[in-house]
């Protein structure tokens, strides 16, 4: 057993969690997360808790001394009753302060149902709490603690109901509120009733609230640290932005989430911990990175202190959690986000698992896509087509799809298929203006999400010659070549990846110029430049030389119609090395300019 600056061992398990439930009832099995002691034994006798005052006559003190005695009774027969797990040992990914953390899961670990003597004693409290909070309604540890235990109890209907009767410091009152709806999946509304908390907080209490510091590393750690509180407010508002989990969910679950967490560091202060041990920086940074725990467990040997034993307790989290905050380099520029982005990276920083979706799927994971945008007048046509194929969705699994595009200001906007089929095409209309692209899916019967994502800087129309994008179409067998983007939409291809010998259609469009022009045109298919030891193994014969590119060039004449000219074309791939190439299309003006468009393609062996 490891002793990490305490008299006690403690450990704690990466996997973050939803701060709606704390070592709540749970089948499945989770990932490690130690802290604190626990002897089996049955449930504390009920003359065991304190008296509860049940009168108004009574001093709020007595009554806050009773809710506190209550609460430590429970937590102390909640920990004599968590099932055993000997987890890792000797090992540590992270230290926080007195915790170890480790990352990795133990599929063999399953701790069965929450104990009935838990359940009982935990409705028992909430009864407790309940006539304490209407005996001193100002008490706002009181009604928290009360809203909180509802809500692991599954009850958050009633916790919304609770936080009514709140009378404690507004601010306050309305957090408890806000975190009630976000257990409810209301995170639209939570989102608008802390934002109402925040302006009515202390600023004191307002910067700590909003503080990002844990949840951040690298270069975007250290510019934020550089900047007072009231400047960091543009960073944390971008940041939140892109943290977003799914933009057709309305509110932004990653930001009530963090404030969720908030609302429990708070109410820990005066509370006994599900650990059993004083809460402090290390406790609160753990929450805030990563929620609490949604089942316990602890170790058969116990741990010595002196004067007292005390087993460690391990929490564990959900077995999938992800990492929705972005990787320091999005902040600072969104436009790279689509490779830059990991949802599972090895060592998160952060981690959070949306109630809604336990999964969600990318392109690794068979989610593949398409996504383009064209000019129409002062905005701009977006075009989405998408693929889901996996495993894990059963063949005729109700799916709802969405092409969204969140410009950095103001709502996203997106465009919603209820009962959407497996492949598709979807198209809106957006304002001109930087933002995220992208398309989601959710399979809320199998609790599945996926989603892609772009960064891009829409162009205004303005009257200069430019290029679309270049959409990859299906050749209609047996049909007309379409001759514009309209009539080819039902031929998008929802992929990128091609193979050897597919052909393929090839579709942009010519804006700005207003004339019949002479143009030359040049479509190319090459290879970004290779690394030394990719050229050094072609040269030894151990790799397939892969220099052979597609490249056609021709003259013609666009333009003069009252909208965009298009051109259509089709290209067989060539037998080319698995890869990652780049697509172009060039177009020369009589006078010299070049328009260039390009698609990155991903080429498999046949």
């Amino acid at each position: 057993m490891v002793v990490l600056r305490s008299s006690v061992a403690l450990y704690v398990s990466l996997a973050a969690i939803a701060a709606a439930a704390p070592f709540a009832d749970s089948g499945g099995a989770g990932t490690g997360r130690p802290v604190e002691p626990v002897f089996l034994a049955a449930r504390t006798a009920p003359h065991a808790r304190p008296p509860v005052p049940d009168t108004q006559l009574v001093d709020g003190r007595a009554v806050l001394d009773a809710a506190r005695g209550a609460q430590r009774v429970f937590e102390r027969t909640r920990r004599r009753n968590l099932p055993f797990w000997n987890g890792p040992t000797g090992r540590c990914d992270e230290i926080v302060g007195r915790f170890c953390i480790w990352h990795d899961s133990d599929p063999s670990w399953n701790p069965g149902p929450e104990s009935p003597h838990v359940k009982v004693a935990r409705d028992e409290l909430i009864q407790l709490l309940e006539r304490t909070a209407r005996a001193a309604p100002g008490e706002g540890w009181i009604v928290g603690q009360w809203i909180r235990y509802l809500v692991e109890a599954g009850r958050p209907e009633e916790a919304r109901t609770a936080a009514g009767s709140c009378a404690a410091e507004r601010w306050w009152c309305l957090a408890l509120a806000a975190y009630a709806r976000h257990a409810l999946g209301d995170f639209s509304g939570a989102d608008e009733v802390y934002e109402t908390a925040l302006r009515a907080m202390p600023s004191e209490e307002n910067c700590r609230w909003r503080d990002l510091s844990h949840i951040l590393d690298g270069e975007a750690l250290d510019d934020y640290e550089e900047l007072d509180c009231i400047e960091r407010e543009p960073f944390e508002t971008r940041a939140w932005w892109l943290a977003d989990p799914l933009l057709m969910v309305p509110g932004n679950e990653r930001r009530t989430e963090h404030f969720s967490r908030n609302v429990l560091n708070r109410l820990q202060r005066g509370a006994d911990s599900p650990y059993g041990v004083h809460w402090g920086p290390d406790l609160e940074e753990l929450l805030v990175r990563y929620g609490w725990p949604v089942r316990g467990s602890r170790r058969r040997e116990p741990v010595y202190s002196p004067g007292r034993r005390r087993p460690s307790i391990s929490g564990h989290d959900p077995d999938r959690s992800f990492r929705f905050f972005p990787p320091s380099e999005l902040i600072s520029e969104f436009t790279t986000l689509e490779v830059a982005w990991e949802l599972e990276p090895r060592r998160p920083r952060e981690e959070y698992q949306p109630h809604y979706a336990v999964a969600f799927d990318g392109r690794e994971q068979g989610f593949d896509h398409q996504l383009a945008v064209f000019r129409r007048g002062g905005s701009a046509l977006l075009v989405g087509a998408y693929e889901w194929v996996s495993d894990s969705l059963p063949p005729e699994t109700p799916l709802r799809v969405a092409l969204v595009y969140s410009p950095e200001q103001g709502r996203p906007e997106v465009a919603v298929s209820e009962g959407a089929p497996r492949r598709g095409v979807l198209t809106t209309r957006t304002r001109a203006e930087p933002g995220i692209l992208g398309i989601e899916a959710l399979a809320d019967s199998a609790g599945r999400a996926a989603r892609v994502r772009v960064g891009r800087r829409l162009w205004a129309a303005t009257d200069r010659p430019a290029l679309s994008d270049i959409i990859l179409l299906e050749p209609g067998v047996g049909e007309a070549a379409p001759g514009t983007l309209e009539e080819a939409l039902r031929f998008v291809r929802p992929s990128t990846t091609v193979r050897g010998g597919d052909r393929i259609g090839l579709l942009w469009e010519l804006y700005g110029v207003a004339e019949r022009t002479p143009l030359e045109v040049e479509v190319s298919l090459t290879k970004p430049d290779k690394g030394f030891f990719r050229r050094a193994a072609e040269w030894l014969g151990l790799a397939k030389e892969d220099d052979s590119t597609v490249s056609l060039e021709w003259r013609e004449q666009m333009g003069g119609g009252s909208g965009p000219a298009s051109r259509y074309l089709e290209l067989q791939i060539p037998d080319l090395a698995e890869g990652r190439y780049v697509l172009s299309a060039s177009v020369r003006l009589a006078e010299g300019t070049e328009l260039t468009s390009a698609r990155v393609l991903t080429v498999q062996e046949r």
